[in-house]
This record gives structure tokens, C-alpha cells and sequence, in this order.
């Protein structure tokens, strides 16, 4: 096999974004769109497929309810990353809630994606010369 195909559901490191320069540049690009407890963030990626970073704050519970959400999120996010826009790193921040099941986050993040994918579209027919 010549590495993970989108349908697998694994979540190696193809598919997560760490480090606070990264999470900046995203953060920096001011596109985001709330949906429900997440405050998701996303720019354009040069790898034509879906990146995910968490930022899950000591405000949302203790360790344990951290660490909880965050599994959901990243089940969710491997479940609909292949039905989703690709090309594009995201930034989810959690706001305080309870947890709530991986088909809920699949349903947020899928509306959030869809906003941010209609945003950078239509920035780039702005931006573009032969457009106007």
C-alpha cells in the first residue's frame, strides 16, 4: 500500500497540525465560523486534503472531559473527512459545553468546513484578475 487513503479511518500524522506557529497562521488568516460549541478557523493547505488541530482549553473541565471531547472530535473528524471540502487546515477551538456524541461534532464541523470553503472561494474569484 502506498500510504493512508482517505477512506481509512486512521488518524496519523497526515492529518493533524501541532505547534503554536501553525496554529497562529490560522488563527492570523481571520476566516472562522461558529457551530455550536466550536469556533473552527481554516486557510488553504498545500496538500489538498483536510488538517485538523484542537485547541481545548482548561475552561472547557478537567483532564478527563478535555481528553473526552477531544477522542469525539477526532472520531468525527475521520468519519466525514472524506465527504468534506479538502484542502484546507483547520483550527477548532472548544468553547465549555459537555460532551456531546461524534455524529453532533461530525454535523458542526461539516457546517463549519462547508462556511469557511465558501469564504476562501470566494476571496480567490475576488482576488483573481480574470474575474473581474
Amino acid at each position: 500500500m502506498s500510504g493512508p487513503s482517505v477512506d481509512r479511518h486512521d488518524f496519523g500524522r497526515r492529518w493533524r497540525l501541532s505547534g503554536r506557529r501553525r496554529f497562529s497562521e490560522i488563527h492570523a488568516a481571520r476566516v472562522r465560523r461558529e457551530a455550536g460549541p466550536l469556533l473552527v478557523y481554516g486557510m488553504p493547505n498545500r496538500e489538498g486534503h483536510l488538517r485538523i488541530g484542537l485547541s481545548v482549553g482548561r475552561r472547557v473541565g478537567n483532564a478527563v472531559a478535555r481528553q473526552r471531547i477531544k477522542r469525539r472530535l477526532r472520531e468525527a473528524f475521520r468519519r466525514g473527512r472524506a465527504e468534506w471540502p479538502g484542502g484546507y487546515d483547520l483550527l477548532v477551538v472548544v468553547r465549555p459545553h459537555e460532551a456531546i456524541a461524534p455524529s453532533a461534532y461530525a454535523e458542526h464541523l461539516a457546517r463549519a468546513i462547508e462556511g469557511i470553503d465558501r469564504t476562501w472561494r470566494r476571496r480567490t474569484t475576488q482576488d483573481d484578475p480574470r474575474s473581474a
